[in-house]
């Protein structure tokens, strides 16, 4: 492989001062966020917000000296856990008084490494000044400068992809052994940054599985597989039984199949904003016959890694752009290899004029209208001086919130990019704001919530609010129940013209229910029904707005399916809102919890097969073909057609207040599974603590699996 004669020889001169001017190209692209930082005040949005979170879990972790929680450290909800790479390395911004900001200099790091890849990559093809032009064309593109300005781990794999193409070029089909180990080394930091760094490297593996046939190369390609293996498989290891099913959650989120309504035209469509109209036209064209210099023989390499992750990314049902970007970096190096030279430094100034105007928005973005597909030029995004009145918002829920209560829910009526509840999670963590909780809304809006904040005007992207309209009509009808328990406590004016509304919980209300003891033979709201419902609600605490102490009997309730029977509690600062002032609550559909501090659960009883209906119901593709609960829970069946078992102890941890499930065994396959797979899982371990999700605690006076049924006690 290493016979191919170059078609020119580089010139050290035209070397040194192109890399001048890609080390000028990195001090402008310092300027241009520096600039960014010291200007921009708005908060981080969805995805940047919880990053930022993530961080701070592992610097809390690892400054209080818990690696165990560092190395296995809850996912936020709803996400996968993330590779630690990134956040470890965000963690210097917790030395700034806004972190947020100062993390964006991570990304200038990896706008280097990119910048610096981009160059070596292109050099081996056109070693002259058209590598430094192609490096300045894909570097300066919109899709890219909105990563810069962004605390996504997206720009880090961009360059990390590079990186490991740069090395996997380098070490000429595993032949040299530094070039080979490097490539080792930097595959690994790229799978510890984001799983889906494996997705653009289609190339290596077939360049791989030839030199595995090539007594000249076997060794090489091994050690470079062991190395990689070495540095990134424990983390992937440890955390397998959690991670593949968010994974799929989380590709699934807001999917669209590619084949329908248009869906495989999206990179097509997105990616004119995100490379620029130059770029986006004579690149994608340029993939057809570029010219290269030298090294053509591995032209196919640059090829397959723009063509494989275009594929597989249009597959992909959650589709965004800067999923794509990593595939898409040889697009100037396309450009320059095919185009003249004189358009090619063209397409480079015009790159870079965009870049100035991305972060000033002296033009567009402007939408041109088009047959087919609308197109996008000139995106950007300057930075503005924007106060989103967040903090001020939460320290005033912090002052007005009643202190009795165990936990502190905000219902958030709103899912606007700087508006929302990860934004909040963000700056709450920040703020050093322990007890309020916020919350979107679900089927029931906002029960148990103390406080609903609602933006006025537009609450969001379609593509995002859901019900979040019909919550907000609610909220604004007179007439409704909403209003017979809250009452507006302040409101902020926001940048965008909006308001926001910040209601709480009425205080000193009377009893909705003049009863005493109230009874149903049947009741329904939501997910929930049952039959034979008898209330004593013992007398009303107006200072509460709640009933003290409640003792309630159910004969039979179904809870998102799961039948449960022979139900005893007894309830402490209960309260409830319904639509009117009646001897009976009628219409459970207009009736909400408000208030619920404490549970204890005097009996219930489970049956087997109510289980084993439920598990089938709420778990797609399992079919339970056995379960047995005698001491411990057995399950057999098959998860999509293919074998299943497992066995598992529910255990009552007093001290820790919590029920734990603990794995005893489990296969699939007919293939045993290791059980420690299954111990960092903290969802295995039910809090009986208030949260979010019950914010009140929950008394088990024990619990038992004996004949086919679970009872408490």
């Amino acid at each position: 492989m290493n016979d191919f004669a170059p078609a020119v020889r580089p010139s050290r001169k035209v070397l040194v001062l192109s890399l001048l001017g890609l080390a000028a190209f990195l001090a402008v692209q310092a300027l241009l966020l520096r600039h960014f930082i010291r200007v921009d005040t708005r908060p981080p949005s969805w995805d940047q917000s919880t990053h930022m979170e993530i961080a701070l879990d592992y610097h809390d972790a690892l400054g209080a000296g818990r690696w165990a929680d560092a190395w296995f450290l809850a996912p936020k909800p709803g996400m996968p856990p993330f590779p630690p790479a990134y956040h470890l390395l965000l963690q210097g911004a917790f030395d700034s008084p806004d972190p947020a900001h100062a993390a964006l200099w991570l990304n200038w790091f990896y706008m280097a490494v990119l910048a610096i890849s981009l160059f070596g990559i292109s050099w081996k093809f056109l070693p002259d000044s058209r590598a430094l032009a192609a490096t300045v064309i894909f570097c300066s593109a919109p899709g890219l400068q909105d990563l810069v300005t962004n605390q996504l781990v997206d720009l880090a794999v961009v360059a990390w992809v590079a990186a490991g193409y740069w090395a996997l070029l380098s070490c000429e089909g595993f032949t040299g052994w530094l070039p080979s180990l490097a490539f080792g080394a930097v595959y690994a930091v790229g799978m510890m940054h984001k799983w889906t760094y494996f997705t653009y490297m289609l190339p290596a593996y077939i360049i791989a599985a030839r030199a595995l046939g090539d007594r000249h190369a076997r060794l090489q390609v091994l050690a470079a597989a062991a190395l990689s293996l070495a540095l990134f498989a424990p983390w992937y290891w440890s955390h397998i039984a959690l991670l593949p099913s968010r994974l799929f959650q989380a590709t699934a989120d807001a999917s669209i199949p590619f084949w329908k309504n248009g869906a495989w035209t999206t990179y097509i469509v997105a990616s004119c904003a995100s490379l620029g109209p130059p770029l986006w036209l004579l690149g994608y064209i340029s993939i057809l016959a570029p010219q290269f210099s030298r090294r053509r023989e591995y032209g196919w390499v640059l090829a397959y890694w723009v063509v494989f992750s275009f594929v597989f990314w249009t597959i992909v049902p959650n589709r965004q752009m800067r999923f794509l970007l990593p595939g898409l970096v040889p697009l100037g190096l396309f450009l320059a290899g095919t185009w003249p030279r004189g358009l090619t430094w063209s397409v480079a100034a015009v790159q870079f004029v965009v870049m100035l105007n991305f972060f000033f928005g002296a033009v567009g973005p402007i939408s041109v209208p088009m047959p087919v597909m609308p197109l996008t030029f000139l995106e950007n995004k300057p930075p503005a001086r924007e106060d989103w009145k967040i903090e001020e918002i939460l320290r005033k829920i912090e002052a007005d919130r009643d202190p009795s209560r165990p936990i502190t829910n905000v219902t958030l009526v709103a899912n606007h990019p700087l508006f929302n509840p990860p934004t909040f999670h963000w700056v709450q963590r920040q703020l050093n704001l322990p007890h309020a909780s916020m919350r979107g809304v679900n089927a029931r809006l906002c029960e148990l919530s103390e406080f609903v904040l609602l933006k006025s005007g537009l609450l969001g992207p379609a593509s995002v609010i859901g019900g979040l309209e019909r919550a907000a009509k609610t909220i604004t009808d007179p007439d409704g129940w909403f209003g017979r328990g809250y009452e507006e406590l302040a409101r902020w004016p926001l940048p965008d013209g909006s308001a926001a509304v910040l209601y709480r919980q009425k205080r000193g209300r009377r009893s909705p229910i003049a009863k005493r003891i109230v009874a149903y033979d049947l009741f329904a709201t939501g997910d929930i029904k049952g039959a034979g419902l008898t209330i004593d609600l013992g007398p009303w605490d107006r200072g509460l707005s709640a009933w003290r102490d409640v003792r309630a009997v159910v004969k039979e309730i179904s809870v998102r399916g799961l039948k449960v029977s022979g139900v005893a509690v007894d309830l402490q600062n209960f309260s409830l809102v319904t639509q009117f002032d009646t001897e009976s609550v009628y219409d459970w559909n207009e009736m909400r919890v408000m208030r619920l501090d404490r549970v204890a659960v005097r009996s219930l009883r489970i049956e087997a097969a109510d289980l084993k209906s439920f598990l089938e119901k709420r778990v797609p593709g399992l079919k339970v073909d056995a379960l047995t609960l005698d001491g411990t829970v057995k399950v057999a069946g098959s998860f999509y057609g293919r074998p299943v078992a497992a066995e598992a102890a529910l255990e009552l941890d007093r001290p820790g207040h919590r029920l734990k499930v603990a794995i005893l065994s489990a296969s699939y396959l007919g293939v045993p599974l290791p059980v420690a797979l299954f111990r960092p899982i903290k969802e295995l371990n039910l809090s009986l603590e208030p949260n979010p999700e019950t914010p009140f605690f929950i008394d088990l006076p024990g619990l038992t699996l004996k004949n086919g049924r679970l009872t408490i006690p």
